[in-house]
């Protein structure tokens, strides 16, 4: 009996744990007992597979959430450094782009995720000698706007993280519970034919040889026949 690997996908564990299910049933008492726990595993497994990768899904969407404040908090920075442009056209002598971007806006709207969040308490206190300028109260606004929503985009990333380890920790011990009822199983079938042990093989998967479809080669010179596609099941 070859029971899958721990570095086996889910996908091997499901077809290992279906096969033995399904050919399990109504044998005797002792298959439907085993029967019975190999479909609450197969169960189990199909479940936290789904929920993985509904949470996968998730991180996905947040991903490109953040992604989109991101823009929104670097536009708004931009529009800070525009309303700074504005003032001193006005008053050169006031120095409002020079004071609140003295390395340039490069390196205010260069960072990402969380550390484009840490350069705006700096910004702020550059910013407040010219609150009520010109334009600056209306681009301070929108600051305040893209900042929010970006750290809730930032929260939310961060929670679905979380739910992604959460649940692909809960699919590798359902994988773990399946090679265990395999090995059970195999022992229990063992002891069930003592005369003929080996007839408990036949209740489990077996991958099919690679080498076992291969195409002989033909010995009259002709050019062999083109096999037809596999129909494997997926890894």
């Amino acid at each position: 009996m070859r029971c899958p690997r721990e570095i086996d996908g889910s996908s091997v564990h499901r077809r290992h744990i279906r096969f033995h299910a399904s050919a399990t049933k109504g044998v005797s008492p002792l298959h439907d007992t085993l029967h019975a726990e190999a479909s609450i595993l197969y169960a189990s497994l199909r479940d936290a597979l789904r929920a993985r990768e509904d949470a996968e899904d998730a991180a996905t969407a947040a991903s490109a959430c953040l992604a989109r404040t991101e823009g929104l908090l670097e536009n708004a920075i931009r529009e800070i450094d525009a309303a700074a442009k504005k003032i001193d056209r006005k008053d050169p002598s006031l120095a409002a782009q020079r004071t609140i971007f003295p390395a340039g806006i490069t390196p205010v709207i260069k960072p990402d995720g969380p550390a484009q969040l840490e350069v705006l308490p700096p910004l702020r206190i550059r910013l407040a000698p010219f609150a009520g300028k010109g334009d600056m109260d209306e681009a301070l606004a929108g600051l305040d706007l893209a900042e929010a929503q970006h750290r809730a985009a930032l929260q939310t990333v961060n929670m679905v993280v979380a739910e992604v380890e959460i649940r692909f920790a809960e699919e590798r011990e359902a994988r773990r519970a399946v090679r265990e009822q395999l090995v059970s199983a195999f022992g229990r079938l063992r002891d069930h034919y003592k005369a003929s042990p080996q007839a408990a093989e036949a209740f489990f998967f077996r991958e099919k040889s690679s080498t076992s479809s291969k195409t002989k080669e033909p010995t009259n010179g002709a050019s062999p026949p083109i096999a037809p596609a596999s129909a494997a099941l997926p890894a």
